[in-house]
């Protein structure tokens, strides 16, 4: 419950002060996440430290667990910043996002659709997933989201409706695969979360150089629905500007075995979110141990 009165209280100041300040507030409190914390401190550690390790870079020096308690700190502010731009941005209009948001790849938007079975757009925990779909919904596109719902209702609620004033749909997790064929069906996008497996069905494949699971869900809704795939993503650039990416849809032998289509939908998107997230490890939010 104290989570939804900090959350609650968040959305309500975001809104009364400028947004040097709530930034500020927000890299006071992520400084202090980061001194307390016992978990996610050492989990993103350790996902960072596999990810420089299998990149080609030192890890064990002095120097480089500097850099990378560096890198871990700026993770900490970073993600204090998404929350804010969450509650600050979805009271936004489409005029306002585009002069805050750069685009590229919006026509492979159109391309993923163009087929009338709806497209499946796939993400990773980077820089603000929240801010993405909102951007779209805000440009006209039907948008979906696949969403793990939270315990605490109010709390949960809260979430919903902050998606819900851009006209962004939220799909709970339970009911991901019926919801999102029939979404499909009706071309529209459907948006996950494709870097960490939250219902122990997924597939395990090699993610930076170790076995991981990771969701089946895009490559499974896509195999059943013929629906195209493409990788999105949206990054901080600097204070007040964003960066919005949308990849080519992935290509994969329509013609073949379910299961061959599937893992090469897999394959595709693993090798999509290792490059993005090798790029943003700074804004990569993974607070949890992803390789056993």
């Amino acid at each position: 419950m104290i989570r939804y009165y900090l959350f609650e209280l968040l959305r309500f100041v975001v809104h009364l002060i400028p947004p040097r300040l709530a930034y500020g507030i927000g890299a006071f409190l992520a400084e202090a996440t980061y001194l307390f914390s016992r978990q996610s401190k050492p989990n993103l550690r350790a996902n960072l430290v596999r990810v420089l390790g299998y990149l080609g870079e030192e890890t064990a020096s002095r120097e480089a667990k500097k850099r990378i308690r560096i890198l871990v700190r700026k993770n900490f502010r970073n993600f204090s910043y998404y929350l804010i731009d969450f509650f600050r941005f979805s009271r936004f209009d489409a005029e306002a996002m585009k002069r805050l948001v750069s685009f590229e790849g919006l026509k492979n938007v159109e391309a993923a659709l163009a087929g009338g079975k709806g497209a499946l757009g796939v993400t990773a925990h980077v820089g603000n997933w929240e801010l993405g779909g909102m951007m779209l919904a805000l440009a006209g596109y039907p948008v979906n989201a696949i969403a793990l719902s939270h315990q605490n209702t109010r709390l949960n609620r809260l979430f919903v409706n902050q998606r819900g004033l851009t006209g962004m749909k939220v799909i709970p997790v339970g009911w991901a695969a019926l919801r999102s064929l029939r979404v499909l069906k009706a071309n529209e996008l459907v948006l996950i979360l494709g870097d960490r497996d939250v219902t122990e069905r997924g597939v395990e494949v090699e993610f930076f150089g170790r076995p991981v699971q990771i969701p089946r869900g895009p490559a499974g809704l896509a195999a059943r629905s013929g629906a195209a795939v493409f990788f999105g993503y949206l990054v901080r650039e600097s204070t007040h500007r964003y960066r919005a990416v949308f990849r080519p849809p992935l290509e994969f032998d329509r013609g073949a075995e379910r299961e061959i289509r599937e893992d090469q939908i897999i394959r595709g998107l693993v090798q999509e979110m290792e490059e993005c997230i090798a790029a943003h490890l700074d804004q990569w939010y993974m607070y949890y141990p992803l390789w056993p």
